[in-house]
């Protein structure tokens, strides 16, 4: 796997959920305004299975200034290199692929100082690790994170700005999946090598086979910065190929010579080679407010 100027992974709805949004972690807390209801409390949020607890626990500060992180599962328990607190609850929120405006109040330190987490649980629980699904997990690390960082969150429901993905009045032009087929008609990764069910993404490239209309949603959300709701009633996978000049404000370069874009926006590739289209409305989303959370102390 490779990010910055390429991603590829083998096609996963967790994997790609994990990796898009790790992309999207620098962009800066946005605090909107709007009509809000409550929805729960925390922390933790609510569970009726009784999971195991980390016993042992270590906090301390990274103070590498690299922006490299790893989040791994270790036989007893968890180890995170390098992370933020604003990860950690993208996390264990299960809001891995969500913008930084669905997470209001938290303060500028949660994302920018990083951590190192080593977490074991007590040696009786270490059998029933294993069993444990990726939700569950997340309602462990959301109790490490009330007990050291003393995290109070909320849902909220909250009126934003977001791009419904509809399909365009030009007609749809995506090519439907075949079972077991490969590229041409797919993804290709690099060096040639051939294989279904697989994503690779560059700057303002993206190349897909058997992708969902779910999984697109995710993408689209990180590449425009706002949330995008799928609203085409498309229920099958799809080859996609698709090409946009990306608005981060650096030159595309052949060679290293900077070269003029001639590639259209996203919202005009969209139209011209997918046959869909970003209609921009306001419509409710799920939000998680901070209402209280701490510096830990280190041990």
């Amino acid at each position: 796997m490779t990010t910055g100027s390429g991603l590829k992974l083998t096609f996963g709805r967790k994997q790609l959920l994990l990796i898009i949004a790790s992309i999207g972690t620098a962009m800066p807390v946005l605090y909107g305004q709007g009509n809000t209801t409550a929805v729960t409390k925390s922390p933790p949020e609510d569970t009726t299975v009784k999971l195991p607890v980390f016993d042992v626990i270590s906090v301390r500060e990274n103070k590498s200034g690299t922006n490299a992180f790893r989040s791994r599962s270790t036989p007893d328990g968890i180890s995170v290199e390098n992370a933020s607190l604003l990860m950690l609850i993208r996390q264990s929120y299960a809001m891995m692929n969500s913008l930084d405006d669905r997470f209001l109040r938290v303060p500028d330190w949660a994302s920018k100082e990083r951590y190192d987490i080593q977490a074991k649980v007590d040696p009786s629980d270490i059998a029933e690790l294993p069993n444990l699904d990726a939700t569950q997990r997340g309602l462990m690390l959301q109790a490490l994170l009330a007990d050291r960082f003393k995290l109070v969150t909320h849902r909220e429901v909250k009126e934003q700005p977001v791009y419904a993905l509809v399909i365009a009045k030009s007609g749809l032009k995506l090519t439907e999946s075949k079972p077991d087929d490969t590229h041409p008609d797919g993804a290709e990764e690099g060096h040639g090598n051939k294989r279904p069910n697989a994503i690779h993404m560059s700057r303002g490239h993206l190349t897909a086979q058997t992708i969902s209309m779910p999984d697109l949603e995710v993408i689209l959300t990180q590449i425009t910065g706002r949330t995008v709701l799928d609203k085409t009633g498309l229920k099958g996978n799809y080859d996609v190929t698709l090409n946009w000049a990306p608005v981060d404000g650096q030159p595309t370069l052949l060679n290293g010579v900077p070269q003029e874009e001639t590639r259209p926006s996203i919202f005009t590739a969209l139209q011209e080679q997918l046959g869909l289209k970003l209609d921009s409305q306001k419509a409710p989303v799920e939000v998680l407010v901070i209402d209280h959370v701490e510096r830990p102390s280190e041990n």
